[in-house]
């Protein structure tokens, strides 16, 4: 039997009650935030009167709670015709307003918090924002999950007719539906999480680990002594290789542990829904995450895989969506963890209506690319060999030779891997050398196109690529020019002729 819950957001709609109690806990964290050094301070030094201290804190706390409850009680949000209108402010009262289709993502939030009192944060993202651009911070789990709905099927309902939404249209009914289902098993998140981001976590806890120690420095050392003397005394007392090697199973240890928790927390009880192309992913363990994406708004389809991952058949996805400048680090879209090859190709599918390219033949960079790279990894070899020559050191020169080999090893094999398809209305870039990711990028969604040429490329007829899109430039680098020019012809050619839209 289905549940048949009705909203109406043609009518401005207010935030949850029980969204006082978030009012009430984001005051005390701001007040914490902004105060905790000099409440910290003053308790050292003992210089304060109880009762005028804990007066201006409690104005504090007041003034701040007071400030947050009016924006509470004055914000409201609607939905009239293809807009959704927010409104908020007292004395300075502001309105936004968003056109429905230029709307890219919707997340449905629920940290620890909101958990508690069993509310939803939702967020809403569209193009031109480095960040989130609206938040409704207070409503219920089938009030959120109805302005999703309302958000999202209003997008694809502007794209495929002209007819402007009514208010009435706008009175939502939520019923369990069958639809398509992608769950990510326990047991794909233990493998994904054993075998995934190794050299960022390493670079985190080695950073974790020298802070740590310049914390202790500090805290039990005087000016005259260090930790590190005592650690590497330590060490030659207890056979320096033996600590090292110690060390370094250590760390690879610690890294699997991190990897594999910081999965199984951030990813737990992953789901997807494929319903009326569309993607939304639910999961989280601590902090729940329900994000909607139409699949009209992706930009580019991603999916990335290295030597384990592929003996356990698991791919990682992502979804590209618009990304508002190159210096935004927090990319819109959606991760997709432990995917196998058939739910890969699956939401392939749904977002682009065909299925995965066979990507055997395609063309290949310039030699001249590996050559370059390779000459440049000989200029720190140099140095040090300079270095250690003026410090009557050369006894030492061979440990660089396999430092050298290793990483004309690590070039050799990134070429190698490197290829580009052009192929169904997509260009297709395949790269990496530990972690192999193929990127498809619809031709529709390439904003500009620019090729480029250096003397010594011009003479040995090779250049690159540059491709602009809403979440980001692709640029095949090295690459016979005869080629790219007619890439450039095609893809003016076919957004020509099909008349494509940008979204």
């Amino acid at each position: 039997m289905s549940q048949k819950i009705s909203h109406n957001f043609s009518l401005p709609n207010k935030l949850d009650k029980k969204a006082l109690f978030l009012v009430l806990g984001t005051t005390l964290y701001t007040v914490a935030r902004a105060a905790w050094p000099i409440i910290a301070l003053m308790v050292v030094k003992r210089e304060f009167k109880s009762w005028y201290f804990f007066a201006v804190i409690g104005v504090i706390i007041l003034a701040t709670f007071v400030t947050k409850l009016i924006n509470y009680f004055y914000f409201s949000y609607q939905v009239v015709g293809d807009e959704l209108i927010i409104k908020k402010g007292w004395l300075n009262k502001s309105t936004t307003v968003v056109k429905l289709d230029k709307i890219h993502e919707v997340n449905l939030n629920q940290k620890f918090t909101h958990k508690i009192i069993g509310l939803y944060l939702v967020n809403i993202d569209t193009a031109g924002s480095s960040s989130t651009e609206i938040e409704i911070n207070g409503i219920d789990f089938q009030k959120a999950l109805a302005l999703k709905d309302v958000l999202t099927s209003s997008v694809e309902t502007n794209q495929e007719s002209t007819t402007i939404l009514s208010d009435e249209s706008q009175q939502v009914i939520i019923e369990d539906q069958p639809n398509d289902k992608i769950k990510i098993s326990l047991i794909s998140l233990i493998k994904i999480g054993l075998t995934r981001n190794y050299l960022q976590t390493f670079g985190l806890l080695i950073a974790f680990s020298f802070q740590i120690i310049d914390q202790l420095q500090d805290f039990f050392y005087k000016d005259d002594a260090s930790v590190y003397d005592d650690i590497f005394e330590a060490s030659y007392d207890q056979y320096l290789g033996l600590v090292g090697v110690a060390i370094f199973f250590g760390l690879i240890a610690l890294v699997v542990i991190f990897n594999l928790a910081r999965t199984l927390l951030t990813y737990y009880n992953y789901q997807i829904n494929l319903k009326d192309k569309h993607l939304t992913a639910s999961y989280g363990l601590t902090d729940s995450h329900i994000i909607s994406i139409p699949a009209n708004k992706v930009q580019m389809f991603q999916f990335q895989q290295n030597y384990f991952q592929k003996l356990m058949n698991l791919f990682e996805v992502k979804i590209k969506q618009v990304e508002s400048n190159e210096n935004n680090q927090k990319k819109k879209g959606l991760i997709i963890p432990g995917a196998n090859y058939l739910e890969l190709n699956t939401l392939f599918n749904v977002v682009f209506s065909k299925n995965l390219s066979d990507l055997k033949s395609g063309y290949k960079p310039h030699i001249r690319v590996l050559v370059i790279k390779i000459a440049i990894l000989c200029i720190p070899a140099i140095i040090a060999l300079t270095i250690l020559y003026f410090t009557d050191s050369l006894l030492f020169s061979w440990v660089i030779l396999p430092f050298f080999i290793l990483g004309c090893l690590l070039i050799y094999m990134g070429y190698k891997n490197e290829k580009m398809v052009f192929k169904d209305d997509f260009v297709i870039l395949k790269s990496g050398i530990w972690d192999i990711s193929t990127t498809y990028l619809p031709i529709d969604k390439i904003q500009k196109v620019s090729i480029s040429q250096s003397y010594f490329q011009e003479k040995r007829q090779i250049g690159s690529l540059n491709l602009y899109t809403a979440a980001g430039i692709v640029t095949l680098y090295y690459y016979d020019f005869y080629i790219l020019q007619q890439m450039v012809n095609e893809i003016l050619y076919k957004i020509e002729k099909n008349k494509h839209s940008w979204m």
